[in-house]
């Protein structure tokens, strides 16, 4: 499951919480990669820790991926697991320029079955330009390209990216995109949620593992808790 949760706050402004806690609770998924959360320096600091209560509320395993500090704290992104997860890199991608957001991308190592998966996740950058250089360093010595990494893999995560973008398409000639691997399933979009149209999010697999289905929630509590819908992607692993 991959799913930008816009830090928690709801259509209208909302703390949505609670309602992202139970739209990821229903898909009772074994892994679950999270985009746009808030975390203090500390856990015993104050302000929002929705990394960690996320991970509470599911009773999963938290590896959390600082992108930026934001006030007490700090803002990124967060690797969920039913699983034990053995964190193997995370990073900072270099801004493009001084207005840049801050991007970065964590990679951990689980088991599943009898079989080590590895998972990347990431939140790309809006302009081009900065995803052209974060997937070059994706797909460099360092991560998806290093000789650490394992045969089994998932790459997912909040792209910015459609199909007919570049980076997309960088991606979709080295992995396999889940949307397209299930007989008689049309791809839907994720963005925005109240009236999705774009397909920004997205789950690559590599070769050895099986989709046996995608579901996108589309239910009022899906559509107000975050900007994004959640991807679900299920899997089996050979």
């Amino acid at each position: 499951m991959t799913y930008n949760v816009h830090r928690c706050i709801g259509r209208g402004g909302y703390d949505s919480i609670d309602d992202i806690t139970r739209v990821c609770a229903d898909a009772r998924p074994d892994l679950v990669a999270l985009q746009e959360l808030d975390a203090p320096e500390t856990d015993d600091a104050e302000g929002a820790h929705h990394a960690r209560d996320l991970a509470s509320g599911l009773g999963m395993t938290l590896l959390f991926c600082r992108t930026f500090r934001r006030g007490v704290g700090f803002y990124g992104h967060a690797l969920l697991s039913r699983s034990p997860l053995e964190l193997m890199r995370v990073t900072t991608f270099p801004a493009v320029s001084t207005r840049s957001e801050p991007r970065g991308a964590i990679w951990a190592r689980t088991r599943i079955g009898r079989r080590t998966v590895e998972i990347v996740s990431t939140h790309l950058g809006v302009a081009r330009r900065e995803r052209q250089l974060q997937s070059g360093e994706l797909f460099g010595p360092e991560w998806l390209g290093s000789p650490n990494m394992g045969p089994v893999r998932l790459f997912c995560g909040d792209l910015n990216a459609v199909p007919n973008a570049t980076t997309y398409r960088r991606f979709a000639r080295r992995m396999r995109d889940s949307q397209r691997l299930v007989p008689g399933h049309r791809p839907k979009p994720t963005f925005p949620s109240a009236l999705p149209f774009l397909r920004l999010d997205h789950v690559f697999v590599s070769d050895g593992v099986r989709v046996l289905g995608v579901t996108i929630p589309h239910d009022a509590r899906a559509r107000r808790a975050s900007d994004h819908l959640p991807l679900i992607v299920d899997l089996e692993v050979d």
